[in-house]
């Protein structure tokens, strides 16, 4: 452990003289880098909609590599570090890919509660900016945020047909691509907008009804994979429990490391496997 101690604080130490002796050309390539890094991590945040500037992401996303690095390092020495190395790279930008798709998710699950509103709003007021309008007023983000978008374009002179593709091309959504596809075309080819609206709902409560559907009946196949991928585990440990000089080889042998590295390979792409044939699109 006292070696481990010592090549850290070396480590360190080397860093240090590099940022020393290079000087001014390496706080510049600094600068750029972190240049670069906050605006792609400025476009993601700003479509998140998250209450945070880029600076503050780079100094969190600094902050949490090197409490990972030094955690690992505590706990599992270099092994840890350089888990913590990999986990302080990635585990930030993972964050904000689970927020988008958590986003998206949400968004799918509101549109068809915005086709109604819009369906209602337009009887009373054959408007659909004021519609839109009303969506947003009526219901809660992330939805209100990006019809907000929208309107804002609409409004600063974009036409409203060029507003909505725009908002479609911005957020992958599959149910509100389906609504605004839908009004696309309505309002060119003509058509009563109300009608459109109310179809756009019930399609995607169908399109819902028949996912609960599928879901039920796949989640035996599920179950299985589920099963069966830990399985191996727990029979392996059974086993070691009650004959430990039958299973210790696999854990101190070069042959049984690989046949733990195969039987994990072929083992993760069964489970894969059956999770594949159980994923049924709607």
């Amino acid at each position: 452990m006292t070696y481990l101690w010592i090549a850290l604080i070396l480590g360190f130490a080397a860093g240090f003289l590099l940022v020393w002796a290079g000087g001014d050309w390496v706080g510049n390539k600094v600068a750029t880098e972190r240049g670069v890094y906050e605006r792609m991590i400025g476009k993601e945040i700003h479509r998140l909609f998250l209450p945070i500037s880029p600076q503050e992401f780079v100094i969190y996303h600094a902050a949490f590599f090197v409490f990972a690095v030094v955690f690992g390092f505590m706990v599992m020495g270099i092994l840890g570090v350089i888990m913590g190395v990999i986990a302080g790279i990635f585990f930030p930008r993972m964050y904000l890919k689970k927020k988008w798709n958590d986003r998206l998710k949400e968004i799918d699950e509101q549109v068809e509660e915005a086709m109604v509103y819009m369906s209602n709003s337009f009887k009373a007021n054959p408007s659909l900016p004021e519609a839109i309008q009303d969506v947003c007023n009526s219901m809660g983000p992330p939805l209100s945020q990006e019809f907000g978008v929208m309107l804002k374009e609409y409004r600063l002179g974009t036409p409203l047909d060029e507003s909505l593709v725009n908002m479609r091309k911005r957020i992958p959504s599959r149910n509100l691509g389906l609504a605004i596809s839908a009004l696309v075309i309505g309002r060119t080819v003509g058509g009563n907008i109300s009608e459109i609206l109310e179809e756009i709902a019930g399609t995607i409560r169908e399109s819902y009804r028949l996912e609960r559907v599928i879901d039920s009946q796949t989640a035996q196949g599920r179950m299985q994979a589920w099963v069966m991928g830990l399985m191996p585990g727990v029979v392996l440990t059974v086993f070691y429990f009650l004959d430990p000089d039958l299973i210790t080889p696999l854990f101190e042998t070069l042959i049984g490391y690989l046949v733990l590295a195969a039987a994990a390979i072929m083992n993760i792409v069964g489970v894969l496997m059956i999770l594949k044939i159980m994923q049924i699109d709607v």
